[in-house]
Protein backbone atom coordinates (compact mmCIF):
# COMPACT_ATOMS: atom_id res chain seq x y z
CA UNK A 1 0.00 0.00 0.00
CA UNK A 2 2.71 2.55 1.19
CA UNK A 3 4.80 1.41 -2.05
CA UNK A 4 1.80 2.10 -4.55
CA UNK A 5 1.41 5.72 -2.91
CA UNK A 6 5.03 6.65 -3.41
CA UNK A 7 4.65 5.14 -7.01
CA UNK A 8 1.73 7.44 -7.79
CA UNK A 9 1.65 10.28 -5.29
CA UNK A 10 -0.31 12.18 -7.80
CA UNK A 11 -3.07 10.22 -8.05
CA UNK A 12 -3.29 10.01 -3.87
CA UNK A 13 -3.17 13.29 -3.81
CA UNK A 14 -6.35 13.74 -6.37
CA UNK A 15 -7.89 11.05 -4.28
CA UNK A 16 -7.68 13.62 -1.47
CA UNK A 17 -8.95 16.59 -2.66
CA UNK A 18 -12.04 14.54 -4.43
CA UNK A 19 -13.03 12.73 -1.06
CA UNK A 20 -12.80 16.50 0.71
CA UNK A 21 -14.92 17.68 -1.95
CA UNK A 22 -17.61 15.66 -1.97
CA UNK A 23 -17.14 15.84 1.93
CA UNK A 24 -17.66 19.60 1.83
CA UNK A 25 -20.55 19.31 -0.63
CA UNK A 26 -22.34 16.63 1.35
CA UNK A 27 -21.98 18.92 4.59
CA UNK A 28 -23.76 21.76 2.53
CA UNK A 29 -26.52 19.77 1.15
CA UNK A 30 -27.47 18.54 4.31
CA UNK A 31 -30.76 19.22 5.62
CA UNK A 32 -31.42 21.25 8.59
CA UNK A 33 -33.49 19.38 10.39
CA UNK A 34 -30.52 16.81 11.10
CA UNK A 35 -29.80 19.98 13.20
CA UNK A 36 -32.94 20.84 16.32
CA UNK A 37 -33.04 24.27 17.67
CA UNK A 38 -32.67 23.60 21.46
CA UNK A 39 -34.47 25.92 23.58
CA UNK A 40 -34.11 25.46 26.80
CA UNK A 41 -36.65 27.20 28.16
CA UNK A 42 -35.84 28.24 31.79
CA UNK A 43 -33.10 27.90 34.31
CA UNK A 44 -33.53 27.84 38.16
CA UNK A 45 -30.73 28.97 40.56
CA UNK A 46 -30.88 28.44 44.35
CA UNK A 47 -28.60 30.02 46.16
CA UNK A 48 -27.87 28.36 50.12
CA UNK A 49 -25.75 30.16 52.49
CA UNK A 50 -26.39 28.93 56.35
CA UNK A 51 -25.85 31.57 58.85
CA UNK A 52 -26.51 34.46 56.45
CA UNK A 53 -29.35 36.39 57.36
CA UNK A 54 -31.78 36.63 53.62
CA UNK A 55 -31.63 40.08 52.99
CA UNK A 56 -27.65 39.71 52.97
CA UNK A 57 -28.12 36.97 50.41
CA UNK A 58 -30.19 39.23 48.37
CA UNK A 59 -27.52 42.03 48.19
CA UNK A 60 -24.30 40.19 48.14
CA UNK A 61 -25.21 37.05 46.12
CA UNK A 62 -28.80 37.26 44.31
CA UNK A 63 -27.77 41.06 43.35
CA UNK A 64 -24.64 39.81 41.70
CA UNK A 65 -26.46 36.60 39.91
CA UNK A 66 -28.72 38.94 38.77
CA UNK A 67 -26.67 41.75 37.23
CA UNK A 68 -24.60 38.48 35.64
CA UNK A 69 -27.27 37.20 34.09
CA UNK A 70 -28.63 40.35 32.65
CA UNK A 71 -25.71 39.98 29.80
CA UNK A 72 -27.10 37.27 28.58
CA UNK A 73 -29.05 37.62 25.38
CA UNK A 74 -32.33 36.16 24.49
CA UNK A 75 -34.03 36.48 28.16
CA UNK A 76 -37.84 37.09 28.32
CA UNK A 77 -38.35 37.07 32.12
CA UNK A 78 -36.24 36.91 35.30
CA UNK A 79 -37.66 36.77 38.95
CA UNK A 80 -35.85 36.47 42.04
CA UNK A 81 -37.72 34.78 45.16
Amino acid sequence: MARFAIRNPYLIIVACLFAAVIGVTSLLRMPVDLFPVINIPEVVVATFYSGMPPEDIETEITGRFERFFTLGAGIDHMESR
